[in-house]
């Protein structure tokens, strides 16, 4: 990764001035070109919110338009299969995307005079992946945290923080092939020991997408959670 470079990503700013600010991270092979378009879905005129979905920052090898947050393959080998080196590798390279995805918002926040209790951070697959460790990596209240059929990264660190105190959306279809039900049981698992306050849904016969009735609860729970 390049270390000095900023991450860019399209936007959907349908105010000049918002309340409230949503991140939308994206999965693994996929951009924030398109993976913007559920804020048309999620965006309400009445909300005052701007929407922001930041490019990863590594391309995919062989699929230049896709990036990733993490490399799921350090030293070729599948990242549920790592062993010490391989994780330590993985550790650096998210700690490398999580700082980016920081000042990111940072900016951003600076820019309209928000505070990260402003914010909204919504990942896909591996953006839900970041969505978590962001939050636990800048220890910050946001105003929500969803999870989109993704995983909680195995972690040795889920103590009480301030980021506990997240409101948390976890959503997965039963029938996901690609991150199966049983990293959303697994989860809820973690969120319930360590007294997250969290919402969570597995929808009936759907996959690894983001489908309407998806976009609806995450909709619900954004405007739910508006202060």
């Amino acid at each position: 990764m390049n270390k000095k470079e900023s991450l860019k990503g399209p936007s959907f700013e349908p105010t000049d001035n918002p309340s409230k600010l949503v991140f939308l991270l994206h999965g693994y092979g996929d951009n924030g070109e398109n993976f913007l378009p559920l804020a048309q879905y999620l965006s309400d005129s009445h909300n005052n919110i701007n929407f922001y979905a930041p490019n990863a920052p590594s391309p995919v090898p062989q699929y230049p338009i896709g990036r990733q947050w993490f490399d799921l393959y350090p030293n070729g080998i599948n990242f549920n299969e790592a062993g010490p080196k391989e994780k330590e590798l993985l550790k650096q390279d998210c700690i490398s995307s999580l700082k980016k995805l920081e000042e990111y918002i940072n900016s951003l926040c600076l820019k309209y005079q928000l505070t990260f209790n402003d914010c909204f951070i919504l990942g896909f697959s591996q953006g839900a992946m970041m969505s978590f460790e962001l939050g636990k990596y800048m220890n910050a209240l946001f105003a929500g945290c969803i999870l989109l059929s993704g995983r909680i990264l195995p972690s040795e660190n889920h103590d009480k923080t301030i980021f506990n105190k997240t409101p948390i959306l976890i959503i997965h279809g039963d029938q996901d092939t690609v991150l199966e039900p049983k990293y959303y049981f697994e989860a809820c698992k973690i969120l319930k020991n360590y007294k997250f306050l969290f919402e969570s849904h597995l929808i009936k016969n759907e996959g690894h997408t983001v489908s309407p009735a998806i976009l609806q609860l995450t909709k619900n729970f954004i405007e739910k959670n508006l202060k």
